[in-house]
């Protein structure tokens, strides 16, 4: 059993021995409707007085029309044609019966039996067809898997069932009984269901071990049972057991009831949201409740400044009054002494988490600005101004007194990157320029900036390579231009808003290096064929390794 060694430490290591047991008057006023629900011997006994109508027979082989049995062959109604199948006969072999018999025809089965077994290599199938059984069911076999059924009454699991047993789209009317096991080695038994409804176990037999896809509405353990595992979401177990007794498996509990017990180890992989104690003589091991979110709460409190008026809270940043610091600090006591619990319930780490989102959300209702007009780092602005090389202004038409690797620009292109340069320096002169208007000037130039290079052109002096083909290198060139990106100068791109797009400033200077290389070579007058056609494998390959150095967000 996948849980059992874990349980076994987890006993060890955490005991617990609740000596307050809930009072009888709490006990029935918060709890009722488990007694009510779940008291399955009692509940029978006043349902199941009379014994079904009908004859009690062993069917001895089927046909496609007719059942034959210990007292004769019978028709077969429509309603239970699918009942009696033929695929259903090995399953059937030998089955005990209880029917009623109208005419010669076979009108209800008010009990049945299932007698054959199968093997761990070969399941016997049993399918109903979603034909309806008006009493109850009882596996008598094992390795037997029922399937598409109603059943009116009770399914009866017997002792003969050692080993494996399986349901699957089955409705049960009064529940499952699982018959005690008299052996000196009791094995585990593997109990599947599968779309069970209105699924509710009385188990009487140690080493059961359910697993299921849908919420098990009851469980009840009694007598003898010293463990069982069940790998299933659960709304009610009730433990009433004679001596020790061991929980196994994982899931959720919505509650556990001990009822009678020694040494009762609740401590599986199960998250139980509530634990009463009915015996005041059970000593009960806990189980460990998961307290994953709220210690992810506790490791990262959201608290603002405190102030009076915020006269001294930049305006950038958020504050409340100390009386609604401490009025949310309450609410963060309280988890951390549930978070410091190690006896802590489910229910109470529950609770703890939803005062605090309580309290967490009114405190944030009750924040506001500060109203202290605050400066901002210049520093990086600056150094970036400062970091600007302007280019030669030519006077002639495409640089024409100028050497081919001498980069040059328009008296526009001049003109701009003196206005964005203009803008930065007047934020960083200003003794009141805050943080954000830093931000928005250091993004404003560092595109004017890029702009301004992309504007660059080369002297073109000399006619060498004057009958070269350089269209598509100077189209790559234009293109280019479209993938420039912000530049996030932390390298986090957390001095960016986090839908901006961005690279490194390593990355960025070495797209622009091969962009400007790749415009030498477009106004080289002298560049020869290879040399262009190098020059646009160069701009291809930087343009790839630009666009997987980008990011979105902080890195």
């Amino acid at each position: 059993m996948k849980n059992k060694a874990l349980s076994t430490f987890m006993a060890t290591a955490l005991t617990a021995t609740l000596v307050l047991p809930v009072s009888p008057v709490n006990a029935a006023s918060s709890d009722s409707s488990v007694n009510q629900s779940i008291q399955f011997g009692e509940r029978l006994a006043a349902t199941k007085t009379k014994v079904p109508a009908g004859d009690a027979v062993t069917i001895t082989n089927i046909t496609k029309d007719k059942v034959r049995t210990s007292n004769g062959q019978y028709n077969i109604s429509d309603s239970l044609k699918s009942l009696f199948k033929t695929s259903n006969s090995t399953a059937l072999t030998n089955a005990q019966a209880t029917i009623v018999v109208k005419k010669g025809e076979i009108t209800s089965v008010t009990s049945l039996t299932l007698k054959k077994a199968g093997t761990n290599k070969k399941t016997v199938y049993f399918d109903g067809g979603d034909a309806k059984i008006e009493g109850s069911l009882t596996v008598d076999a094992d390795y037997v898997k029922v399937e598409n059924v109603a059943i009116e009454d009770e399914l009866i699991v017997t002792s003969r069932v050692k080993k494996s047993f399986s349901l699957d789209k089955v409705t049960i009317g009064d529940g499952i009984t699982f018959k005690p096991l008299a052996a000196r080695k009791i094995n585990w038994l593997d109990v599947s269901l599968n779309d069970v409804k209105s699924a509710t176990l009385n188990v009487q037999r140690t080493k059961v071990d359910v697993s299921s896809n849908q919420t098990i509405s009851a469980i009840e353990v009694v007598d003898k049972v010293t463990a069982i595992e069940v790998s299933s979401n659960v709304d009610k177990l009730i433990v009433d057991v004679d001596k020790d007794f061991s929980l196994y498996g994982d899931g959720k509990i919505e509650q556990i009831t001990v009822k009678g017990g020694a040494n009762v180890s609740l401590a599986s992989g199960h998250i139980v949201n509530k634990v009463q104690v009915d015996d005041n003589k059970a000593s009960v091991t806990l189980p460990m409740a998961n307290k994953t979110e709220l210690n992810k709460i506790l490791a990262s409190l959201p608290y603002v400044s405190v102030s009076a008026y915020g006269s001294d809270i930049l305006t950038t940043e958020r504050w409340t009054t100390q009386a609604d610091r401490n009025t949310f600090e309450v609410a963060v006591t309280n988890a951390r002494a549930v978070a410091n619990n190690t006896n802590a319930s489910q229910e109470q780490v529950n609770n703890a988490i939803t005062q605090y989102k309580n309290a967490l959300t009114a405190y944030q209702a009750v924040q506001k600005n500060g109203t202290k007009y605050g400066t901002g780092d210049k520093t990086t602005l600056q150094s970036i101004i400062d970091s600007i090389k302007y280019q030669y202004v030519t006077t002639s038409y495409n640089g024409y007194e100028l050497g081919a690797n001498i980069p040059w620009t328009t008296q526009a292109d001049r003109d701009a990157i003196e206005r964005a340069v203009a803008s930065a320096q007047a934020v960083v002169n200003n003794y009141y320029s805050n943080q954000n208007d830093v931000t928005n000037a250091i993004n404003n130039l560092n595109y004017a900036i890029q702009n301004y290079k992309s504007s660059y052109k080369y002297g073109a002096n000399g006619y060498n390579g004057y009958y070269a083909d350089k269209s598509q290198l100077s189209f790559l060139i234009t293109s280019a231009k479209s993938e420039y990106v912000q530049i996030s100068y932390t390298g986090t791109g957390s001095d960016l808003n986090y839908n901006i797009r961005w690279t490194t400033l390593t990355d960025f200077n070495y797209f622009e290096n091969a962009i400007q290389q790749a415009r030498y070579v477009e106004n080289n007058p002298s560049a020869t064929q290879n040399e262009i056609s190098s020059a646009i494998n160069t701009l291809n390959n930087a343009i790839t390794q630009y666009r997987n150095a980008q990011y979105t967000g902080i890195r």
